[in-house]
């Protein structure tokens, strides 16, 4: 696939998440009122306006194409409470645009997902509004975003409880929670249909979300239920699909090759379950990620075309250039040392040889260097003459002359 192309594919790739966000953002809006809306159409504007700032700043052409920034911007209040207040939204999606991605250079070269920086950017400077949450279909006052608030799934798992909501309102979304990232079946519709029509790839999500499966199975920290409730609370309690879907298939903060996806993907669940038990905040995703986009291009050279894990004949020389595939040493026994000595003998004949060869080569040298200083006397005709006979006769008439 050429450059062109592959720009191409990740243009149409921000498209499509736009696409794939309308149903969560009506989704939002029945659920927590229409200041979903609001917040939606200022996070977009602030992200607009910010780029074309950074266009004009840097004196470059405004790239009208250019949807990362707003992309980010709304993945990003999917995963904030409806409650947030606007000033928040501006400040946090300003920052990101101008520091995470202009900075860096720009469209398609910045090497951290926008959503999960501002996230946590926004859950460290505000967390008791960013990491609120609110009780779909209360009442919230639409410019202020008055609401009142309640524990999420993750905070009662976080705080060592256990979360008491039904595995339909699980799937639906029906329980306190961010703005878009709860609609479980909503969020899993949108994936099929992106893997279906090939927007997205199934390496990441799926190692991602089985990485994070076999921890929560193998480790379980909610107390009193069975491994499987375990499971299924902190799967769909979380943000765990919402990241799988909408952040981690970035084309500029992702690899590009397969097996350095499935890496890529396993890598990060591993990171996200870390922080999710041993971490402050519940958003241990946002921040697994920004590590893993550290590492996106190491993997991608290690499995591209002439990367060492490319095949095996190239695994085995960078196992041979760590020094993993040395011989171990032969026990010394009479039999050994008697092979060594054989050996040391054949090489020292072999040396004689090269020796006695070096010298008959310098003599042949001497004689061509004679002939070349006695050229004038020698007599040149058209016949052909035998040049070890003419070499001889000269040899033997210097003799002679006592030179």
């Amino acid at each position: 696939m050429n450059k062109t192309s592959v720009k191409i594919r990740e243009q149409s790739h921000y498209d499509d998440m736009l696409l794939a966000l309308l149903p969560i953002i009506l989704c939002a809006c029945v659920m927590y009122s229409a200041r979903v809306l609001l917040v939606c159409v200022v996070a977009f504007l602030t992200a607009r306006i910010s780029d074309v700032a950074m266009a004009v700043i840097r004196k470059q052409e405004v790239d009208t194409s250019d949807k990362s920034s707003t992309v980010a911007a709304l993945v990003f209040c999917m995963m904030l409470p409806v409650s947030v207040p606007l000033y928040i939204v501006v400040v946090t999606v300003a920052v990101t645009v101008v520091l995470g991605k202009h900075a860096f250079g720009g469209k398609d070269v910045y090497p951290f997902s926008l959503a999960a920086l501002a996230m946590c950017f926004a859950a460290v400077n505000w967390p008791n509004q960013a990491l609120a949450a609110v009780t779909p279909l209360t009442k919230v006052s639409f410019w202020s975003g008055a609401a009142e608030s309640a524990l999420s799934g993750a905070s009662q798992i976080k705080a060592g409880g256990l979360p008491y909501v039904s595995t339909i309102n699980l799937l639906l979304g029906y329980h306190p929670g961010a703005m878009g990232s709860a609609f479980i079946l909503v969020i899993l519709s949108v994936a099929v249909f992106l893997l279906v029509g090939k927007r997205i790839t199934w390496h990441i999500p799926v190692s991602f979300l089985a990485t994070c499966a076999i921890i929560a199975i193998v480790f379980p920290r909610i107390y009193g239920v069975s491994r499987f409730d375990s499971l299924k609370l902190e799967l769909l309690s979380s943000a765990l699909i919402f990241y799988a879907v909408f952040m981690l298939n970035e084309p500029a903060t992702t690899p590009h090759n397969p097996k350095a996806k499935i890496v890529f993907g396993v890598l990060s669940g591993v990171l996200t379950m870390l922080f999710r038990y041993f971490g402050s905040y519940e958003i241990g995703g946002c921040f697994a990620l920004l590590l893993v986009n550290a590492t996106e291009g190491f993997w991608d050279r290690l499995f591209s075309a002439g990367g060492i894990f490319e095949n095996s004949r190239s695994f085995k020389a960078w196992i041979a250039q760590l020094g993993l595939n040395k011989k171990k040493a032969a026990p010394v026994t009479a039999g050994n040392v008697e092979i060594k000595k054989a050996k040391k003998s054949a090489a020292r004949k072999s040396a004689d040889k090269a020796a006695g060869s070096a010298d008959t080569g310098n003599q042949l040298l001497d004689i061509i260097s004679a002939a070349e200083d006695n050229i004038d006397q020698v007599e040149f005709t058209t016949r052909t003459i035998d040049v070890k006979q003419a070499l001889k006769e000269l040899e033997e008439k210097q003799k002679k002359e006592g030179r």
